[in-house]
């Protein structure tokens, strides 16, 4: 397709006036840093009739990603559930600014890189009006290092797995980050030490880069069409190792590496909201003064539990967790690892097994013993 980007039709550049004359599209600058009310590089490609409605639905798909985006950041993840699906005309009064990063166009055609920016006291408003919480509260920021290792070299992140981290919205969210360049003559040697858990593998490389939690962030593809990532290292919360590994599909590496880049940044950013959330549920309320927060025997202990919990994709196991946070008497409930199919977690329960067992299963899930933990699984 031949892209234009000054040459239009006579009625097309009519159109274009007439749209920018009228207030079609509004286009603001915005701040370099508005926090989690602005969601930045957003994509869009939408073909229509013509330039004209190919760019006035590209900005409307846009502002209501972006309105979906800031409210999955703002909103807790026990009260996920009651996050409201808005019409496009809802959605309107929200938008305070958007900002054009790129763009080319056809007759039909419209490609671009957009950033939206949403009214703060509007999307508050709107969440307090349906009941539903909101916490603003952002992690420090962390220092990521995107590498590639082929053979016994460090290669220089690869085109396709830092440009995937650098298209991503990293100073907008509730973990902001900055990508760091790796320095030449990287050893092999430390960084697959760092990939195996050694704490002084990890100090040695960390102190010559940032002062910030850091995280060495592999990315690559390997043998049988697939494509692996690995985090290791500190985010905001603590010491994470975390792997996946994926299907090339098509054998497309470029969009594997971008699919897989949104992910551990959606795994960093979980990590930082379950935190928020089992910290806000460390003091739970009571039924009365003096009474204990679980009907669980005051003989029993509270333990800590470690268990597998298994499922079959990114939104089921965000559904999981959400619910999981809300089970009666679990307490302070942490992500230690998480895969593309498994997440292992600890929690605090005041009370025996069986009743843990009782109590689960009447949430929806069931809680069996493993070869080497517990399982917790969807009924």
């Amino acid at each position: 397709m031949k892209w234009k980007v000054v040459e239009m039709s006579f009625g097309i550049r009519v159109l274009f006036a007439l749209g920018f004359a009228l207030g079609a599209w509004t286009t603001i600058a915005l701040a370099a840093d508005e926090g989690p009310y602005t969601v930045a590089k957003l994509a869009v490609d939408v073909t229509a009739k013509d330039a004209v409605a190919a760019k006035t639905q590209a900005i409307a798909e846009a502002e209501a990603r972006a309105l979906k985006i800031v409210l999955r950041r703002l909103v807790p993840f026990n009260a996920m559930a009651q996050i409201p699906v808005l019409e496009p005309r809802e959605t309107e009064p929200l938008v305070k600014g958007l900002s054009i990063r790129s763009e080319k166009y056809s007759t039909t055609r419209y490609i671009a890189s957009l950033d939206v920016s949403l009214n703060p006291p509007a999307v508050k408003q709107l969440l307090a009006g349906r009941g539903i919480p909101i916490s603003e509260d952002r992690a420090p920021s962390i220092a990521i290092l995107p590498l590639v290792i082929e053979g016994d070299k460090v290669k220089s992140a690869g085109e396709n797995w830092r440009q995937a981290w650098l298209d991503l919205d990293l100073a907008n969210g509730m973990t902001p980050a900055t990508i760091l360049q790796p320095r030449p003559g990287l050893d092999t040697g430390l960084v697959r030490a760092i990939l195996a858990g050694d704490p002084g593998a990890y100090a040695a490389l960390k102190g010559t880069y940032s002062d910030q939690p850091f995280i060495v962030a592999l990315g690559q593809k390997a043998d049988g069409g697939r494509f692996t990532t690995r985090l290791a290292g500190a985010d905001s919360v603590g010491r994470i190792n975390f792997g996946r590994t994926d299907v090339l599909t098509g054998g497309d590496a470029k969009l594997a590496a971008r699919d897989a880049a949104a992910f551990a940044l959606a795994i960093l950013e979980s990590r930082w909201k379950v935190m928020q959330t089992s910290a806000a549920r460390l003091e739970p309320a009571r039924l009365k003064e003096g009474a204990p927060a679980t009907d669980a025997p005051q003989a029993e202990p509270e333990r800590n539990v470690e268990a597998l919990v298994e499922f079959a994709g990114l939104k089921e196991w965000q559904d999981m967790r959400a619910r999981l946070m809300q089970v009666p008497g679990l307490q302070a409930l942490e992500v230690n690892s998480l895969s593309a199919r498994m997440a292992a977690i600890t929690f605090g329960y005041a009370g025996s097994l069986g009743r843990l067992q009782k109590v689960l299963g009447e949430s929806g899930f069931s809680f069996e013993n493993g070869e080497e933990n517990f399982i917790i699984r969807v009924r």
